[in-house]
């Protein structure tokens, strides 16, 4: 995979959460981890609807931009903590889909009980709040990664997904966002039981 092909697939996964409603405004950011173990992650303040290949940040695996006048996501320690947590790693998508931050704001994790949810979306950890982009909300969630679980509802913030590739975090994302989305609505009166 050449740094543009990475590029490309980095926008055009960032449209797709767009296009689907799983990020607004400048919310949401995507990294996806280069051959050469840099990482290319979306921009601080920029729409994941209208970014473009070349505001794209590389970085090494300490976070050190290869472009100092360039400043990546300011959830680049979630991402990085990610990518030392679990060698199959190869991308981390982080967003804050509306049903899921719902979810998330009863301190559990939505039903599982769809067949999508169930049979393709899996286990979801669930990690209590920290302040966004510091290393003790990144440390919770790496340890989750590292028992294996691909997906986190992080407490009135958002959803994190990692993946052998884009496709496989963003469906991830898109089937959480479902359930919850779901779960929500299956309860009749409304409101989350808890």
């Amino acid at each position: 995979m050449t740094d543009a092909h990475a590029r490309a697939d980095v926008v055009a996964y960032c449209r797709r959460l767009w296009d689907r409603r799983l990020v607004t405004g400048t919310s949401g950011n995507v990294s996806l981890r280069l051959p050469s173990g840099d990482i290319v992650v979306t921009p601080a303040g920029r729409c994941l609807g209208s970014v473009t290949a070349d505001e794209l940040v590389v970085v090494d695996l300490q976070g050190r931009s290869r472009d100092p006048s360039a400043r990546a996501s300011s959830e680049l320690p979630l991402h990085l903590a990610a990518y030392a947590a679990r060698n199959d790693i190869a991308c981390v998508v982080h967003t804050h889909p509306t049903f899921c931050v719902v979810w998330s704001k009863f301190g559990r994790v939505f039903d599982r009980d769809t067949v999508g949810a169930r049979e393709t979306l899996g286990p979801v950890a669930f990690v209590p709040y920290r302040d966004p982009g510091t290393g003790e909300l990144a440390a919770l969630c790496a340890a989750e990664f590292a028992r294996g679980i691909d997906t986190i509802l992080m407490e009135r913030h958002g959803v994190s997904t990692v993946g052998a590739s884009l496709e496989g975090a963003f469906v991830l994302t898109d089937l959480a966002e479902e359930a919850a989305r779901i779960a929500y609505f299956s309860r009749g009166d409304g409101r989350p039981s808890c």
